[in-house]
């Protein structure tokens, strides 16, 4: 490969999924690789249904903003691939990913032979880049956002887990994680090693057992509106208070003001996101995010609009589970559009849904917004599908 664009499409073209028992895969990938993840020095570790790149994303602008050089790794992109590996808020230059992925590439020849047919997945390899990546650049700290879960997450092999966060337990990936919040719990738990610190978001009784008894300390809890919220969203201000207490977690010592500055420095795409001045994209990808979109939709400027949320979502979410309480409300109209995700993952059935509940149906995001006559369109579901919606809005 000898461009940027040949580098991550060598990344996409890796299988989408494999068995997930074990590590061994990507233990034994990095150990190829000379074991990158054991170079970064401190690591703060993110994981959550909902919350997590929010609050990575606080977090690593205030480490900066307190002159720590921070690493940062989010998932998943919505304008630029690069936007998942970053320094200090700058994007991975485009010469530095294609590098990391040449040396990546390099030693899957072997790893795959040894392996075969189950073969470093996707996300394992862009995992790799980024260790490789993070190891070569003397950072101070990484701020590192779990894919799915925890436990058996691709990004659960770093040692110095200085920080563990879990913004929030709810019901999502449950084929892969459970199908109850304990269970899902245990699973976003896992992240949890040594003595590591432990910050924890709103979650569910049943769940901060499950986590309290997996931490060798008392668990931490941020300070609701003690500052000003980071980013834009009812939603965010316990966000903020869970990005706050991690960094204090982190070290006691950082100021008030690199706190204040740092949250005010934070941008991040589609969250409550306007790209014009009546629509609006947010990644509410599950029920809970849905839950959180539209609560914060009812508060202050906007409770009296009239409002129209277009959404693409895909099978395997919950996010049906809110569409009776959002429907409650006269000021929202809701309408399904077909959205086919990444690897030909297929949408939830928009015409039995809509039947079911008694909603408006369009056959793309396109006719349905110039059919919206609301106040403000919110477009929201998958954020495969809002990224799309961005690009050509």
């Amino acid at each position: 490969m000898k461009t940027v664009e040949e580098a991550i499409n060598f990344i996409h073209e890796r299988p989408k999924g494999g068995r997930k028992e074990s590590m061994a895969r990507m233990y034994l990938l990095l150990e190829h690789l000379g074991n990158p993840q054991n170079k970064i020095p401190q690591v703060i570790h993110v994981t959550g249904t909902n919350g997590k790149g929010s609050v990575a994303t606080m977090v690593s602008n205030i480490l900066r903003v307190a002159k720590y050089k921070t690493g940062l790794f989010i998932s998943p992109y919505i304008i630029d691939f690069r936007e998942r590996i970053q320094i200090n808020n700058e994007l991975i230059a485009g010469a530095d990913l294609l590098l990391s992925v040449q040396q990546v590439a390099k030693v899957l020849e072997k790893v795959d032979e040894q392996l075969i047919p189950d073969i470093p997945t996707e996300f394992e390899v862009l995992t790799a880049v980024m260790f490789n990546y993070f190891s070569q650049k003397n950072l101070d700290v990484a701020v590192i956002e779990v894919g799915i879960g925890g436990q058996l997450d691709s990004t659960n092999v770093i040692p110095n887990t200085k920080v563990a966060v879990i913004t929030s337990v709810g019901l999502d990936h449950q084929a892969l994680l459970g199908n109850t919040i304990e269970a899902i719990a245990q699973q976003k738990s896992g992240i949890i090693h040594d003595n590591a610190s432990v910050v924890i978001g709103d979650l569910p009784e049943s769940a901060r057992q499950v986590i309290a008894k997996r931490s060798s300390k008392p668990l931490i809890s941020g300070q609701i509106n003690e500052f000003e919220q980071g980013l834009p969203g009812h939603y965010q201000i316990q966000n903020t208070a869970t990005a706050v207490a991690t960094v204090r977690a982190f070290n006691s010592h950082i100021t008030k003001n690199n706190i204040e500055q740092g949250l005010k420095d934070s941008r991040l795409f589609a969250r409550f996101e306007f790209i014009k001045p009546n629509v609006m994209i947010d990644g509410a990808h599950n029920a809970q995010g849905l839950k959180k979109l539209y609560e914060s939709l009812r508060m202050d400027k906007y409770q009296d609009k009239t409002k129209t949320l277009i959404i693409g979502s895909l099978m395997d979410k919950n996010v049906a589970l809110e569409f009776d309480e959002i429907l409650k409300d006269h000021h929202f109209e809701i309408v399904l559009v077909p959205f086919t995700g990444p690897n030909g993952r297929h949408s939830l059935d928009v015409l039995t849904t809509a039947k079911k509940y008694g909603i408006s149906t369009a056959k793309s995001w396109q006719e349905a917004y110039k059919l919206s006559r609301s106040d403000i369109t919110i477009f929201t579901g998958s954020l495969y599908f809002v990224s799309e919606v961005r690009k050509k809005l």
